[in-house]
């Protein structure tokens, strides 16, 4: 019986065959992304369910039935949803799990603008330092002497886990249902509770991972259909075509489309988010605003 490559990877089970994936076709497979029920490549279902609904609300979307990845015209602006940010923010909790890490895209270019090959779906092996830096990242330190020499680290993978796992029981304990099955009042009422710093903590790490999946290049798996640049009428990565006299020297002609009601209201709430909070050792990403990242 013939069946669809797809159809397979996701019978199969994808992690598993991750390994076998050669570079530049580990996109295949994040063609058919994780849907709601199912796990990711780091985050189980339940786990990647919540964090869904948690990046929905720092980002909304479409408000009037399923998201949409090209909305028509006159649609609210696609939000984390749409441009599938907690699939991207899972890959990259789960970069190890491909061969090589879903950590730096390859170049010089895309197959955007001209080239027939797609370089940045080629992503870039490590080195042994690289490797040890991302790994107490995403793992952590782990016990481990030889990640502790700037004393125990708690990883991005702990982080989630343990953020995910507040989240939904606190949801449990003030309102009787998880976090994703709440009302979009009562889930923003719990992520704007400044009164619960561990909460706080995780949203403005959540906050920073969402604006690079939202904002990035798609091959890292977030901004899908282009959902972040669409909206704000960025080109995106435009070479080896590059822009003409004209274009350099002429102001555009289409401006940026006014914020939606909705994501404005959202980044007002969540605004806490952005300022960071006193790092230590075992978040030392705490610190940082949510708009860098390297």
């Amino acid at each position: 019986m013939d069946i669809g490559r797809r159809s397979f990877i996701k019978a199969a089970g994808a992690v598993g065959l991750l390994g076998l994936l050669p570079p530049g076709r580990v996109l295949d497979l994040l063609a058919a992304p994780p849907g709601p029920g199912q796990a990711g490549q780091f985050l189980s279902a339940d786990q990647l369910d919540t964090l869904r609904a948690l990046c929905w609300r720092l980002v909304p979307g479409p408000l009037d039935g399923p998201g949409l990845l090209n909305p028509p015209p006159g649609s609210p602006d696609p939000g984390a949803r749409e441009a599938l940010c907690a699939e991207a923010i899972d890959i990259l909790l789960g970069a190890f799990n491909f061969d090589p890490p879903m950590v730096h895209a390859g170049g010089p270019f895309s197959d955007r603008h001209g080239p027939t090959h797609n370089d940045f779906a080629d992503f870039v092996a490590l080195d042994k330092h690289a490797e040890l830096g991302w790994r107490i990242r995403l793992e952590g330190s782990l016990g481990l002497p030889e990640r502790e020499f700037a004393g125990p680290v708690e990883g991005l993978q702990e982080t989630y886990q343990a953020g995910l796992a507040h989240l939904d029981a606190t949801a449990q304990s003030r309102f009787g249902a998880d976090f994703k099955d709440l009302s979009s009042v009562q889930q923003d009422l719990l992520l704007t509770d400044q009164s619960d710093q561990q909460l706080q903590g995780f949203v403005g790490t959540a906050l920073s991972n969402v604006f690079d999946a939202i904002y990035g290049p798609p091959e890292y798996g977030g901004n899908q259909g282009l959902a972040g640049w669409g909206y704000t009428n960025w080109d995106g990565d435009v070479q080896p075509q590059g822009y003409t006299d004209d274009q350099v020297s002429t102001l555009g002609a289409s401006p940026v489309p006014p914020l939606h009601p909705a994501a404005a209201l959202a980044a007002i709430k969540l605004a806490p988010g952005l300022a960071g909070r006193a790092a230590s050792n075992s978040s030392p990403w705490a610190a940082r605003r949510p708009f860098k990242r390297g």
